[in-house]
């Protein structure tokens, strides 16, 4: 008898092991290939031919660009709420086919600029899907221990994508313009996004977490976290903690998108060619890579506040160091953006994370939504006031100063967050 019980909780455990990696690595490809990797990484590699094709100015491109960021917003305000009511194997796979044909669709935009804004904007909002917000909703039901290093490693793929995905756009753009090197991003996405779904929602095995209303009584422990309690989102936003979180997430995201999709530009103003400027936004995508990774393994161990604000103070000097760096020395280029890639990727990791551990599990899809919303605002703003900054001082050297500052009191506020209100459980 009791070896009949010790084979079943091996079986169990084996499964649970099981279902764990596949969530992971399903995540992690879905994210190669989603909104932030495939869209807003390359922002800055079509920024330039745009901008040339239309006789647009920087700060009209970057805003047209960026409302897919608005509607990505927007979007995250709702999108949890679906996935708690129709399940994420719903909801990812159909933005991700809406994502793939919005990107196949917008080059045969005519060149007006409120056409192209409304196309750019509808491709954020359907895109939601396919981002964090859609795809770290399945690692809650089945991690809670190590969660930091699941989100982590989850995110690798959104890494790896911002590091690969500017270096193929720029490819394509040289060798067959920047309509055709959408088309062929567009294929990418739903590619990738189909192997992610299958691994995600074709196995049986996942079938008890696509939607844990659903689940049944058996599934229910092997999926669910531990602590299946928590705030709502009424409860949650009469907490100072909720909108300290909210500003300091708004400050960063508004001064890392900002610098990420004008560092291009930035370099190729200063001399440097189109190839080697498109290898540093691939360095960004690098450090973005590091990020995720290494605060995903800290944070299981060590307070994310104080994990938070060492990587923020690293973004304030790698946007420092950018700024004020030589054109010929791209040494001091490299590492500044290392550095504040290795912020934004961070980023990335504690936003999901202090939901859990300040909110609870509960109503984690629909509070990771709303906090999502705050930064694809911030993805709104920053390129714009970067735009604007350019058009009207001549260069981005003040841009880059104030970003660095905003990330180094970023770095001193989230300190006040203090100890978590949901401790990991075993």
């Amino acid at each position: 008898m009791e070896m009949s019980i010790s084979g079943s909780r091996a079986a169990a455990a084996r499964s649970g092991a099981i279902r764990r990696s596949v969530a992971v690595l399903g995540a992690g490809i879905g994210m190669v290939v989603g909104f932030s990797a495939a869209y807003f990484s390359t922002l800055s590699i079509f920024l330039k031919p745009v901008a040339a094709t239309f006789v647009w100015n920087r700060a009209q491109t970057s805003a047209l660009a960026v409302l897919a960021q608005l509607g990505l917003a927007l979007g995250a305000a709702w999108v949890g709420r679906l996935i708690e009511r129709h399940g994420a194997h719903r909801v990812v796979p159909a933005s991700v086919l809406a994502f793939a044909l919005g990107l196949f669709l917008l080059p045969s935009v005519p060149g007006n600029v409120a056409v192209f804004g409304v196309a750019t904007f509808f491709l954020g909002l359907a895109a939601v899907g396919t981002t964090p917000a859609g795809y770290l909703t399945v690692l809650p039901p089945v991690f809670d221990k190590r969660l930091g290093l699941a989100f982590g490693l989850a995110m690798l793929g959104l890494g790896l994508g911002n590091a690969v995905m500017p270096v193929l756009v720029q490819g394509w753009i040289a060798s067959a313009g920047w309509q055709n090197a959408y088309r062929y991003l567009s294929v990418t996405v739903l590619a990738g996004g189909a192997v992610a779904a299958a691994l995600l929602f074709g196995s049986k095995v996942l079938q008890p977490w696509r939607n844990p209303t659903q689940a049944s009584k058996v599934d229910r422990p092997a999926m669910q976290s531990p602590a299946a309690d928590g705030h709502d989102l009424a409860t949650a936003v009469r907490e100072w903690r909720f909108w300290l979180i909210a500003l300091t997430l708004f400050a960063v995201s508004t001064a890392g998108l900002g610098g990420i999709v004008h560092l291009v530009p930035l370099l190729t103003d200063r001399g440097m060619s189109g190839e080697y400027a498109a290898r540093m936004a691939g360095l960004v995508g690098l450090g973005v890579l590091i990020g995720r990774a290494g605060t995903g393994v800290l944070i299981d161990v060590v307070h994310a506040r104080f994990v938070a604000a060492a990587a923020f103070l690293a973004g304030a000097a790698g946007l420092l160091l950018i700024a004020v760096a030589p054109s010929g020395s791209t040494a001091a280029v490299s590492a500044g953006a290392l550095l504040f890639a290795f912020a934004m990727g961070a980023e990335g990791d504690f936003v999901p994370f202090f939901v859990r551990r300040y909110f609870g599990a509960k109503h984690f899809s629909q509070l990771y939504g709303v906090l999502f919303l705050i930064f694809a605002l911030g993805g709104v703003a920053g390129p714009i006031v970067f735009g604007i900054a350019f058009d009207r001082l001549g260069g981005y050297l003040q841009a880059y100063e104030v970003a660095a500052f905003a990330c180094a009191v970023s770095a001193i506020a989230v300190l006040a967050l203090g100890p978590y209100a949901y401790a990991a459980r075993d």
